[in-house]
């Protein structure tokens, strides 16, 4: 698959998926106490998880 043949819905999802999750976990953790606390903590950490994932992967190959 090249570049020439992804399109914009391609390219941008997964960076919009992770800025909903993190825009949730964020207002979730500041207006939310108890189980929202750590629910927004774990929405948060989902991003840099992620990202950890694909550098570590994207090393591999």
């Amino acid at each position: 698959m090249s570049r020439k043949d992804l399109s914009l819905r391609a390219i941008f999802a997964a960076p919009l998926l992770l800025f909903v999750l993190s825009m949730i976990g964020l207002v979730g953790a500041l207006l939310g106490d108890g189980l929202w606390d750590w629910v927004g903590q774990g929405l948060l950490a989902s991003t840099m998880i992620v990202l950890a994932w694909v550098l570590v992967t994207r090393r591999r190959r």
